[in-house]
Order: structure tokens, then C-alpha cells, then sequence
């Protein structure tokens, strides 16, 4: 082999050798930005379901936060009502106590 031809072959080789260094950069490109496309995906499907489980969360609290809400007023409502008839019957008895009071007062006077 002549030199001409040793150096041509030189550069053939180191041609070949740039080609192929510049096709795997450009494959590690675009294994990257498929990898980062993959990650945002991901990402925002976990943002979704983390969504959507705090709706079900709060739904579920605010069901829950209405149930007690309603017990707790019943248990006010019964007790009102157990105080009011107290109340009534308490002004009957005074009612009639101040009157038989009158009425023995009249009856004594």
C-alpha cells in the first residue's frame, strides 16, 4: 500500500468515526427528549390522579362534616324541645300556683 492510499484510508476511517459519533449523539438526543416526554407524562397523569383523589377526599370530608352537622343539630333540636315543654310546663305550674295564691288571698281577705 502506498502512503496516498494509508492516509486515504486514514480519512475514511476517521470520517467513518465522525459519522458515527455525530449518530450517537443525535440517537442520545433523542433518547433524552423521548425520556423527558415519557417523565412529563408521567407526571402530569400523577397530578391528575393526585387531583382527583383530593376531590374524593374533600367529597367524602364534606359528606361526612353535613352528617355530623345534621346529628348534632337533632341532638340540639331534641333537647330544645325537651326544654321548651319544661318551660311550658313550669309557666302552667306557676300559672296556677299564682292563681290558687289569688284566689286564697280573695278568699282571705
Amino acid at each position: 500500500m502506498e502512503k496516498t492510499e494509508i492516509l486515504e484510508r486514514i480519512k475514511e476511517a476517521e470520517l467513518k468515526v465522525e459519522q458515527d459519533i455525530e449518530r450517537a449523539r443525535e440517537e442520545a438526543k433523542q433518547i433524552t427528549l423521548k425520556a423527558k416526554e415519557e417523565a412529563r407524562k408521567i407526571i402530569e397523569e400523577a397530578e391528575q390522579e393526585a387531583e382527583k383523589i383530593k376531590t374524593e377526599v374533600l367529597e367524602k370530608t364534606k359528606a361526612e362534616v353535613e352528617q355530623e352537622k345534621a346529628k348534632i343539630k337533632e341532638q340540639w333540636m331534641q333537647e330544645i324541645s325537651a326544654l321548651e315543654k319544661k318551660a311550658k310546663d313550669n309557666a302552667w305550674n306557676a300559672a296556677e300556683f299564682l292563681y290558687n295564691e289569688f284566689v286564697g288571698m280573695v278568699e282571705h281577705a
